[in-house]
């Protein structure tokens, strides 16, 4: 009698492992996107790095990792739509790849001595009728008013939605996404669509509204 009691509480708890597990490594993936650093190959395969320093990485196909390694421009950045199992973060598969280009600017400034942001473009790129990415595309300029770096920063959100509509979303769910980068001027595209939408963006002392390249030019000297 204990022993076949025994038995059934030891049947019962490795049914319930094995459930538990099934729905584990059943659980729908989720989708991602990163920004894109560079590229590698391990053990013959293609990947992605989604890290600085290339320790992320994402496996990728060769045409992925051809088009990153052809164009590492700093004007040119790219982002990487993928999915994970939602679990264990792994088991990721890239989905589409995103590419930003801004041409150089030619508006040379001797009195830029210092870094700063301009918001050049919000966009929605579109992965199914389920999912889609909104991004907004800084470009990161340096002494002499010159570009160091195109900076896109991405978010999934749900599909079927337009730009004013992915806006109202992410203030909803992920309110921070929208914040500014620190010392961040609007171009005037994007302050053309947000008043056509009605929108109002949340500002900062370091990203105050209005802010203009006379006026970083005047704090950095």
């Amino acid at each position: 009698m204990k022993k076949s009691v025994l038995l059934s509480v030891g049947l019962g708890c490795a049914t319930l492992l094995i459930g538990a597990c099934i729905i584990v490594f059943l659980q729908p993936k989720e989708i991602k996107v990163d920004r894109v650093y560079g590229s590698g190959i391990n053990m013959n395969e293609y990947s992605l790095s989604i890290s600085p320093a290339g320790e992320n990485m994402i496996p990728s196909t060769q045409e992925q990792y051809n088009e990153v390694s052809d164009d590492s421009a700093i004007n040119i950045s790219y982002s990487v739509v993928y999915e994970q199992n939602k679990w264990f973060k792994n088991d990721r598969r890239s989905l589409k790849l995103l590419r930003f280009e801004r041409p150089f600017p030619v508006d040379q400034n001797a009195k830029v001595q210092d870094f700063y942001y301009r918001l050049v473009d919000e966009s929605l790129d579109v992965y199914d009728d389920r999912t889609a990415v909104f991004t907004r595309l800084y470009e990161k300029r340096e002494s002499y008013n010159n570009l160091f770096d195109v900076i896109p920063q991405s978010i999934v959100i749900p599909g079927g939605k337009d730009i004013k509509e992915a806006r109202m979303w992410i203030q909803q769910h992920d309110p921070q996404f929208l914040n500014l980068k620190d010392k961040t001027i609007i171009d005037p595209s994007v302050l053309n669509s947000w008043q056509q939408d009605d929108y109002r963006q949340s500002y900062s002392d370091l990203s105050p509204e209005g802010l203009s390249l006379e006026e970083i030019i005047e704090h950095a000297s």
